[in-house]
């Protein structure tokens, strides 16, 4: 929900900014609770030495308002411009609306596009110190690009070249043709520009994207790690400061492992309808040798997970399928279920599964694995082994986009 902070400030008054991220995994806020407690859990369970009462709410790049922490008169933040705010008065309850209305897609939140430039200098956010609460700032020259990412030592800053080789050769098999290992790369670089854009906070796992630094490398490859590492790092250079970008803006850059033999579109998944994140076939997906998998949960787990009796004699109804021929929904014991939070619930490798019952628990029959949006990697594995190059995988797995350059 919160994925970044920062203290500044005004007149002598702390200021809390919090950057809200509705856009991080397509992410839907269902409701929006009691926004001030919410706000003060998050101060709390991350120990921030925050003195002020007047905390900015900052959603996918775009100021929506504020939120007074103590009985001081209510204000609203409107202009953000460095260390400068201005200060209204505003009720809470205006904030609150606003937020509902972008959350339910009723007001659209403008994003500023990127600017580029030669020999640029901007100031990006390092590590805020936790003693002073101020934000230390460093300057990318010449073009060069920079990224924070929270590891377990710590937050890091890399150069944007060096952390999409970290996070291709974590996030496809480096034995990949070179064709697919150049699109996913395209796709890494995507991801963290508009991770950067929308101060979402990058980590080294799968709940952003997953990176190694060389030492890692060295210890996942073994003996092939000059091979597999130069094989990475031309990939990497060889589409340097490629993007892809749909009317000028950076697009969501989704791929999971392996699609059922068709993609899926966003809005099945995440409820969120992006014109170039639409069902497509992916005819190579079957080359996975777990494209097709067994899974069977006991009926006393599927009872702690599904929080009902289930048993040999309940019923499992597949009530439709998605475009992509996933579950849309399932009914279970009279209770209905959207297919992608049943698969979650239960850690199915996808939501295209059968069912089949037996004496001591169900047998999930699941094809492909992940979410299915974007890219699938066997998919454009297949598509590079058998002559497509970069852009035709990429221009096939996304409709209407274009790449484009730094």
């Amino acid at each position: 929900m919160i994925s970044n902070y920062e203290i500044k400030e005004y007149k002598g008054e702390e200021i809390l900014y919090l950057y809200f991220d509705i856009d991080s995994e397509f992410g839907v806020f269902k409701n929006i609770g009691n926004l001030k407690e919410k706000i003060k859990e998050f101060i709390k369970n991350n120990k921030i030495a925050f003195k002020g009462s007047t905390v900015a709410i900052i959603v996918s790049g775009m100021l929506l308002g504020n939120v007074i922490l103590d009985n001081k008169p209510e204000m609203n933040v409107t202009t953000v411009d460095n260390n400068i705010v201005e200060v209204i008065n505003n009720p809470i309850e205006d904030l609150e609306t606003t937020l509902e209305k972008v959350l339910e897609g009723e007001e659209e939140i403008k994003k500023e596009e990127v600017v580029k430039e030669e020999k640029i200098i901007t100031p990006i956010l390092e590590p805020i110190n936790p003693v002073i609460n101020k934000p230390v700032t460093k300057e990318v020259v010449d073009n060069n690009i920079y990224v924070n990412v929270k590891r377990k030592s710590g937050i890091v800053t890399l150069e944007l070249e060096e952390y999409v080789i970290g996070v291709v050769a974590s996030e496809m098999p480096a034995s990949f043709n070179i064709e697919a290992l150049k699109a996913q790369a395209i796709l890494a670089r995507t991801y963290a520009l508009k991770s950067k854009q929308n101060n979402r906070t990058l980590t080294d796992n799968s709940s952003t994207q997953n990176y190694k630094d060389n030492n890692e490398l060295k210890n996942m490859w073994g003996s092939n790690y000059s091979t597999y590492y130069n094989k990475v790092l031309n990939a990497v250079d060889s589409t340097k400061g490629m993007y892809l970008s749909y009317n000028g803006n950076y697009i969501e850059a989704l791929y999971h492992s392996t699609s059922n033999g068709k993609t899926e579109s966003s809005i099945n998944v995440w409820g969120n309808d992006y014109p170039y994140l639409v069902s497509v076939d992916s005819t190579y997906d079957n080359t996975n040798p777990s494209f097709i998998k067994e899974q069977t949960i006991s009926y006393e787990t599927l009872s702690s997970k599904l929080k009902m009796e289930v048993n040999n004699e309940t019923e499992f109804n597949i009530l439709n399928k998605t475009i992509g021929d996933r579950v849309a929904s399932i009914e279970v014991n009279g209770k209905t279920y959207k297919g992608t939070d049943f698969r979650n619930l239960l850690g199915l490798r996808s939501a295209d599964f059968e069912i089949e019952k037996n004496d001591t628990g169900v047998i999930f029959k699941t094809k492909g694995y992940g979410h299915g949006v974007g890219m699938s990697q066997y998919g454009a594995n297949g598509m590079a082994k058998n002559g497509y190059d970069y852009r035709s995988i990429l221009l096939h797995y996304f409709k209407g986009v274009s790449i484009s350059h730094l």
